[in-house]
């Protein structure tokens, strides 16, 4: 598929080992240390970084006890921070691992990443429902959804990335998670506009999605001009997970600012 294989020329995906034959020109330099060849060693180090500060995230949001979306979050946050410690592992041992390890760990990094999205556009919709006329809480719908989706996605990206089929493998991984974090936006603003929101969730919110926007971007441009700028000591990889974690760091900024009611909790040992 042309698409894929021009963005595959682009930034370094673990997914373009499987779906295309093309190579990232731009790719991040390699180092040695003790003999040991490290690959991309600066988005290994932003990847750690991104880990940590998710991880204190997640413990954040499950402070806040009486929070309103604390589920939700929490599962948002959780995927994202599995999808990063695959791409970890991929990155750092994407010459160690056999092809059967590589297929199962980049199915289940693309996996947790499209579901991260998709648990982004169902909680903002579960956030503010309790129990559905049928009986169902707002977390059984948000649970049952997003696993169903994780299955849809596994069978699709498993068998897509086992016969090299691009064409699936972009419309879930590209097409599908850019329809659900506009349409996450859009309903965030309505919201807004409805519940007569204050100016700064209106700021919040634009600051999200100008990072989501400026991180697609190293996607489909720039990879000959950055590896030439910074001497290949940075990539469109490194970039594009840089901002990605700028745009969930205001997400979870403007969740504080719109659903927090509450003063952090605190455990006290007696």
């Amino acid at each position: 598929m042309i698409v894929v294989d021009y963005i595959c020329t682009q930034i370094d995906f673990p997914l373009c080992r499987f779906v295309s034959k093309e190579a990232c020109k731009g790719m991040c330099r390699s180092e040695m240390i003790r003999e040991a060849r490290i690959n991309s060693p600066t988005v290994l180090i932003l990847l750690t970084v991104i880990i940590g500060l998710t991880t204190r995230m997640i413990k954040h949001v499950q402070n806040l006890c009486a929070s309103i979306g604390r589920a939700e979050m929490s599962l948002f946050f959780t995927l994202y921070n599995l999808s990063n410690v695959l791409s970890l592992v991929l990155m750092s041992l994407r010459h160690r691992l056999n092809e059967r390890l590589m297929l199962l760990c980049t199915t289940a990094q693309l996996v947790f990443a499209n579901s991260c999205i998709f648990s982004l556009l169902v909680g903002a919709i579960t956030m503010d429902i309790f129990v559905t006329k049928f009986g169902l809480e707002s977390t059984t719908i948000l649970y049952l959804s997003v696993s169903i989706y994780g299955f849809i996605n596994t069978i699709v990206i498993f068998f897509g990335l086992a016969i090299k089929e691009p064409i699936s493998i972009f419309v879930l991984v590209f097409c599908c998670n850019l329809v659900f974090v506009y349409a996450y936006f859009i309903l965030q603003v309505k919201k807004l506009n409805y519940n007569k929101g204050e100016i700064w969730a209106y700021g919040t919110l634009f600051l999200a999605l100008v990072c989501f926007m400026i991180s697609s971007m190293p996607i489909f441009i720039g990879s000959e001009m950055i590896s030439i700028l910074t001497d290949k000591y940075l990539d469109n990889l490194f970039f594009h997970q840089l901002f990605l974690f700028c745009a969930v760091v205001m997400i979870h900024k403007f969740w504080l600012s719109v659903y927090d009611y509450e003063v952090e909790s605190y455990l006290l040992e007696l």
